[in-house]
């Protein structure tokens, strides 16, 4: 029986014999370094900025949480390596932005659906985990980025946190305010079926105002602050990109999008250095912050670190913001690959952004 076994392996390929007792051969490809983008099918952005991304090099891998039905994922801590729908992966950075797990189908069953959606949550940070940089969504809550803010001499708006919006009127002194919600603008109750909860500027002493039937969830209560101009700033890696927005209700940008004016403009002075102040206290790569301009004195309002740009470019022409998210996501894939010659990256992902939406 041996020397029959023996005689069988002799005649096969050599390529095809198994390895000799004590040696394992790994025929598998290697790892491959790419930046992973954890986002939602729809998030053009990240669209222009594989491409960006691919003209550069860099490979990318995109996992969107409304694509997840047959995802096939393996997450090696120890080699710090993934295996992606079939592509084995070193992640260089890991970015998660609209990753949300209510965009996660049901399976039907309350208790199975919560299980997956978690499951694939704690996922998402496992894959963090094992990426050179992690860039998440995760940012302090409003009330702690004003007292961030404050600390650092910024102006902000009195701002206050309740469940009962129309008593909180009388803690105000200012004609109007801004109510609106205490997290995110959107709720998702079905995956895919969004519900907007947008901000309203109301009247302090309107008698006309419904106080409601009583205490209810909580919501954010501010001073609304007159202003000379509104200004959106995208912070990327220490590049920024400011845009002077126009708008007759704080709503518009989701709401009535035709009627926002959006133009390109330098930042001023104040508002670039409380900018980058901000998001070096925070630890930020990347956000998106808007401040209204007063007087000249830049008031702060919040940061959005996983803040679309795409709207934004889209009603001012070109691709800065693009631009200078794949340098960044570009130059943090270098910085974890061995050295290499100096290379003019951003010169050369400028010269390849894709042309402006007609």
């Amino acid at each position: 029986m041996a020397d029959g076994l023996a005689a069988f392996l002799a005649q096969l390929p050599q390529a095809a014999r198994p390895s000799p007792p004590g040696r394992t051969v790994d025929a598998r490809p290697r790892p491959v370094p790419a930046v992973l983008l954890l986002s939602r099918a729809c998030d053009s952005g990240l669209e222009r900025v594989q491409a960006l991304l691919g003209a550069a090099g860099v490979r990318s891998a995109r996992l969107n949480a409304d694509e997840l039905g047959a995802a096939d994922l393996l997450v090696d801590p120890e080699r710090r390596t993934v295996r992606l729908n079939g592509r084995r992966l070193t992640p260089t950075v890991t970015w998660i932005r609209h990753f949300s797990a209510s965009a996660i189908g049901s399976t039907g069953e309350p208790a199975r659906t919560v299980f997956l959606r978690e499951s694939w949550q704690a996922a998402a940070d496992q894959l963090a985990a094992v990426s050179g940089t992690a860039l998440r969504a995760t940012r302090p809550g409003l009330l702690a980025q004003l007292e961030l803010a404050r600390r650092h001499r910024i102006a902000v708006p009195r701002t206050l946190l309740t469940t009962d919006p129309h008593r909180a009127r009388g803690e105000f002194d200012c004609p109007r305010l801004v109510v609106k919600a205490a997290h995110h603008h959107f709720v998702e109750p079905e995956p895919g079926l969004l519900n907007g909860i947008f901000p309203t500027v109301v009247e302090r002493d309107d008698p006309s105002a419904d106080p409601g039937p009583g205490p209810g969830p909580p919501v954010v209560v501010q001073e609304y602050v007159e202003h000379e101009e509104e200004l959106r700033v995208y912070y990327a890696a220490g590049r920024l990109h400011a845009f002077r927005v126009a708008k007759t209700a704080p709503a518009d940008p989701w709401t009535a999008p035709g009627r926002v004016g959006v133009h390109p403009v330098t930042a001023p002075p104040a508002v670039a250095a409380a900018t980058r102040t901000l998001a070096a206290a925070m630890s930020l790569h990347y956000g998106a912050f808007d401040f209204l301009v007063s007087a000249g004195t830049p008031v702060f309002l919040e940061v959005n670190p996983d803040g679309d740009w795409h709207w934004v470019e889209q009603r001012a022409g070109g691709t800065p913001v693009t631009t200078a998210v794949a340098a960044m996501l570009a130059a943090l894939h270098r910085r974890a690959l061995p050295a290499r010659g100096p290379f003019d990256l951003l010169g050369f992902l400028s010269a390849a952004q894709p042309a402006p939406d007609p």
